[in-house]
């Protein structure tokens, strides 16, 4: 009877015991998500701090750019207007040289722009090549001398003697700049692609030749 009395409390103890450290093993769980719980609150509130603080300086930045904006605008149409009463003392000569002013034209290899002797050295790959035309935007001129300040003709033709076989055309239209061009891929060292310009366009690029050389190194 005794033996039974003795089985029983002991395997009351150890349920209660087990019991206990369940109770314990939940409860610093509990502290611990609490603590977790608490520490994410403090870091969304430092974070959402900082966002605001960023974006006081963004907003400030803002304001200040556009502020220097506004201004640029006035001061440009003030110097716009300037130029306009200057221009109605112009030669037709004068007038020629203002409107080619107003445009520059750029012959680009791979992004690279060819230097004033002609000759570039490119790697291994795809070519590409580029002629750019970009005009000011500003209104200074009447339609018919801005297209007097422009290479006659479609621009592209300026380039002579290219061998177009196996290259593929580019072009971009944009408001103030266009490009025209062609494309070529796996060009291997050792190649060499030539072709001219004329007089007009070495003229517009501040060349000294009219014979652009291109090799593949």
């Amino acid at each position: 009877m005794k033996a039974n009395n003795i089985r029983n409390w002991k395997t009351i103890t150890i349920a209660l015991l087990s019991l206990l450290t369940s109770t314990i093993l939940i409860g610093c769980e509990n502290n611990d998500d609490i603590q977790q719980t608490q520490s994410t609150k403090k870091e969304v509130e430092i974070d959402t701090n900082n966002d605001q603080h960023n974006i006081l300086e963004y907003t400030s930045e803002l304001e200040s750019l556009q502020m220097q904006t506004e201004y640029m605008n006035v001061q440009n149409q003030y110097l716009v207007n300037v130029i306009k009463k200057m221009m109605k003392n112009f030669s037709n000569e004068e007038m020629l040289e203002f409107s080619k002013d107003q445009f520059v034209y750029e012959l680009q290899v791979n992004g690279e722009s060819i230097p004033k002797n002609g000759q570039l050295t490119i790697p291994e790959g795809d070519v590409e090549i580029l002629l750019l035309e970009k005009g000011l935007g500003y209104d200074f001129l009447p339609p018919k001398w801005l297209e007097k300040g422009k290479l006659s003709g479609d621009y592209i033709d300026h380039i002579l003697n290219f061998d177009t076989t196996n290259w593929t055309p580019l072009g971009t239209d944009g408001t103030v700049a266009t490009a025209q061009g062609y494309k070529t891929t796996n060009m291997k060292e050792g190649e060499r692609v030539s072709l001219n310009i004329t007089d007009d366009l070495k003229e517009r690029l501040s060349l000294s030749t009219n014979k652009i050389q291109i090799d593949v190194n």
